[in-house]
């Protein structure tokens, strides 16, 4: 064998291995790209909270004992979109009340569902953002948007059992679920309790004189750290007044929570 030959043969050897490590290199960065692109955001296929635990939780309850008029209807429909899409973040759990008359039937949620991001914050090059938005939007907010109609009514109730209900929503929401991270409780309620026990339309709103009967003494909540915010549905205006506010405003203190926001809902 001539030299130049042995030469030709050890340069074809090189660019051979050079190939097969190059093709190596790529193989591995194609299944590394797609780990990521589809096992890089490891959630829960039902919830679609992380594996790892949701980073927080916020517990929307509606009062339904009162039909809501055509203007308080589409401030509803504004509001839920705003919570959908502003106020809950990428791997909050997000649990949905209903308050009716009778609150036995309402104990659960409606639904218990994170918000699984919709790809904003992720790159193209790690991550399948056309799946992550069609998922945001057929299995989160769409969802979400969609209970309009079970949380509003056509007849108004003869009870509205609100103090109840704060209690299930700490028992079956906060407590059943958990979650360590923070926690926010979103009220849509004119916040007019009433009850053959207690009715705030006989205008006696002393929460200190409240506390000392034996309702008011049961009706107390566990809600250590929650941030609870007031969506005022105004349908008793004369009723609803600065005192009113004050009994609710002792009543989460006594519980351990703090009102963050008083909004009332137009309409």
């Amino acid at each position: 064998m001539t030299l130049r030959k042995k030469k030709n043969r050890e340069t074809k050897y090189i660019y051979g291995a050079l190939f097969l490590f190059l093709m190596t290199i790529a193989i591995a960065g194609g299944g590394i790209a797609y780990y990521f692109i589809n096992q890089g955001d490891q959630i829960d296929k039902v919830t679609l909270c992380p594996v790892s635990g949701s980073v927080g939780h916020v517990i929307l309850l509606v009062d339904k004992t009162d039909p809501l008029n055509f203007t308080q209807k589409q401030a509803f429909q504004a509001l839920l979109e705003e919570i959908v899409t502003r106020k809950v973040e990428i791997g909050e759990l997000v649990s949905v009340f209903a308050l009716g008359e009778d609150y036995k039937l309402t104990a659960e949620p409606l639904i218990n569902i994170c918000n699984p991001g919709n790809g904003r914050d992720k790159s193209e090059l790690t991550s399948n953002i056309k799946r992550l938005v069609n998922r945001y939007e057929s299995q989160f907010r769409l969802p979400m948007l969609n209970l309009a109609n079970e949380l509003t009514s056509q007849e108004p109730a003869k009870f509205s059992p609100i103090l109840e209900m704060i209690q299930l929503a700490s028992i079956n929401g906060f407590r059943g679920s958990a979650v360590e991270g923070p926690r926010r409780l979103i009220l849509v309620s004119d916040m007019m309790h009433n009850t053959p026990f207690y009715s705030m339309y006989k205008g006696n709103y002393e929460y200190k004189l409240f506390i000392e009967t034996d309702y008011g003494r049961k009706m107390t909540a566990e809600l250590a750290g929650v941030e609870v915010e007031l969506h005022y549905v105004l349908n008793a205006p004369k009723y609803q007044t600065r005192k009113h506010l004050k009994f609710w405003e002792d009543y989460f203190l006594n519980a351990g929570a703090r009102i963050v926001l008083v909004r009332p809902l137009e309409g």
